[in-house]
């Protein structure tokens, strides 16, 4: 196996963690915002105990954004939403996923997963660059 190949991984893999992190946490100062305009000492614990605890997954935050109404009338719902999901479906790859050492190569990096069926991502500087442009998207509406 090349190491180059497991070098590049890393630091992709690293850099899609982290930043879905960033965006799991404005995501979840978003919806304190929703619900608490102000600051104040409600506002505090529903973010530090509810929305940014391990009982409170990304995916929850998504669909809880997904179903407030206030979220859905904004004219870049459909897009966020799109986003928010491409950037947690990439994030999950990345954390829970194979590297497929024998089909991957540096311009081509296989991961695969035996979770259910097999299923195979290829991940390119195409899929990478779309992952930022997403990231960058999202820290933006969501007012960073």
């Amino acid at each position: 196996m090349d190491i180059k190949i497991r070098e590049k991984l890393d630091l992709i893999r690293g850099e899609i963690i982290s930043s879905a992190a960033r965006v799991e946490f404005v995501l979840g100062y978003r919806l304190r915002r929703y619900f608490f305009p102000k600051t104040n000492n409600k506002a505090t614990i529903l973010f530090w105990n509810v929305m940014n605890t391990p009982y409170l997954t990304f995916d929850n935050k998504i669909s809880i954004y997904e179903s407030i109404p206030y979220f859905q009338k904004l004219k870049s719902y459909p897009d966020i939403k799109k986003s928010l999901r491409f950037v947690q479906r990439l994030r999950n790859t990345m954390a829970h996923w194979t590297l497929d050492e024998k089909q991957s190569d540096l311009n081509n990096i296989v991961m695969f997963t035996l979770v259910g069926k097999y299923k195979k991502i290829i991940i390119t500087d195409s899929v990478v660059e779309d992952y930022r442009r997403q990231i960058s998207f999202l820290l933006k509406n969501f007012g960073l």
